[in-house]
């Protein structure tokens, strides 16, 4: 059921990503949510953080490969809005974290998917360079986890199952219906799924068991 609930936070994350304490408290809540899937016996992937490192820097690689390109082409075009959506340095890259640098390399793919075809003619992008990051973004995405994910990790473990989600449930209910606030008149439709969602979950939860 938490799971309902990150599907309509991951199908609007567009308008969460430039909001760190949202952005932080939905990877710590589908951490937990992964953490209680795994404790009912469905296993999640991991990866040692050696191979966490290596996938996150294919993934820069790949990033700056594409979004370079698209910076050059907006500074051509005078096209300011593509230029803010793509210009990054490495350094700036190697300072973003798990999910920023997910949100961002989404980004430079959607910019390199609606400029493909002339990305392909006059900067030799290819249809393999876009697909290549895009592979990137996902097989670190299926791995990221930070110090604070960890610790949501760790804590469910050492839980029941009906203290871990309840746990989790604080998550949803403490921070992120809280953060929901912000959206209620500005994206009402997001507004509403998500606590149609939020109900299902409250519900699930406390009933009891026949």
């Amino acid at each position: 059921m938490f799971e309902t609930t990150n599907e309509v936070l991951d199908e609007h994350e567009t308008l969460l990503q430039n909001i760190p304490a949202f952005v932080d408290a939905v990877t710590r809540a589908k951490t937990g949510t992964a953490a209680i899937r795994e404790k009912t016996g469905e296993q999640v992937p991991t990866g040692d953080a050696a191979e966490k490192a290596a996938v996150k820097q294919e993934l820069e690689v790949a990033m700056l490969h594409v979004a370079d390109q698209l910076s050059a082409l907006s500074a051509k075009t005078q096209d300011h809005l593509l230029g803010a959506k793509v210009e990054i340095s490495k350094s700036a890259a190697d300072r973003l974290g798990d999910s920023e640098i997910v949100v961002f390399a989404k980004g430079v793919a959607g910019a390199a998917a609606d400029n493909a075809v002339v990305l392909d003619a006059d900067y030799k992008i290819t249809t393999a360079d876009l697909t290549a990051l895009n592979d990137a973004i996902t097989k670190f995405e299926g791995m990221k986890t930070s110090p604070r994910d960890a610790n949501v990790k760790r804590r469910v473990a050492t839980m029941s199952l009906a203290e871990a989600i309840t746990f989790e449930r604080g998550i949803y209910r403490n921070e992120l219906d809280k953060m929901m606030t912000r959206f209620k008149t500005t994206e009402p439709e997001f507004y509403k799924a998500y606590f149609a969602a939020r109900v299902i979950v409250d519900r699930a939860a406390t009933h009891a068991k026949p």
